[in-house]
C-alpha cells in the first residue's frame, strides 16, 4: 500500500471519529419548530430529516456518516450503500434499500407506514430537481413537520 492510501485513510478516519463522537453529544431544541438547523438537515442529509426534527426527531447516526460523505472524498462512495443497508433494506426489503439510495435515507425507513410524498419523486427529475430541493428545505424552516404533511397528503398507509 503506498504511502498516499495510507495518509488518505488516516485523514478520512480522522474526521469520521470525531464527527461521530459530536453526533452522539447532538440535542436538537424541541421547544421550538422550524428554523436553519431543520432547513439545513433537510439539505444535507435527506428530505424528511428536517421535517421530523420539527417533530423532536434526532438525526441518527448512520445519517450523520451520509452527510459526511458529501464533503469527504471516498466516504461517500460508502456512506450511501452503507444508509441504504441500514435504513432501507433492513426494515423495507430491496424497496426500501432503492428509495434510501435513491430518494434519501428517511424515505426508505418509513416505506413500510408512509407512501413516498410527489415531491421527492421529483428530485430524480433532471433541472426539475432544483424546486423539491428549494421547496422541502423551506418547509422545514417554517416549522412544518412530516406528520402534518403526510395527514394533508393522504401519505399513509393503510
Amino acid at each position: 500500500m503506498s504511502i498516499k492510501k495510507v495518509m488518505s485513510v488516516i485523514l478520512i478516519a480522522l474526521l469520521i471519529v470525531p464527527t461521530l463522537a459530536y453526533a452522539e453529544q447532538v440535542k436538537v431544541d424541541t421547544t421550538q419548530k422550524g428554523g436553519v438547523e431543520p432547513c439545513l438537515a433537510s439539505c444535507c442529509i435527506g428530505p424528511r430529516v428536517g421535517l421530523e426534527l420539527n417533530e423532536g426527531k434526532e438525526i441518527r447516526t448512520a445519517e450523520w456518516i451520509g452527510s459526511l460523505g458529501q464533503f469527504v472524498p471516498y466516504v461517500g462512495f460508502l456512506a450511501r450503500p452503507y444508509m441504504a443497508y441500514k435504513m432501507g433494506y433492513e426494515p423495507n426489503g430491496i424497496k426500501g434499500c432503492a428509495a434510501s439510495c435513491c430518494l434519501g435515507p428517511r424515505i426508505g425507513n418509513e416505506l413500510g407506514e408512509r407512501k413516498i410524498r410527489t415531491i421527492e419523486w421529483l428530485q430524480l427529475v433532471p433541472v426539475i430537481n432544483l424546486y423539491p430541493a428549494i421547496a422541502i428545505p423551506l418547509e422545514a424552516y417554517e416549522g412544518e413537520t412530516m406528520t402534518e404533511i403526510a395527514k394533508k397528503e393522504h401519505l399513509r398507509k393503510k
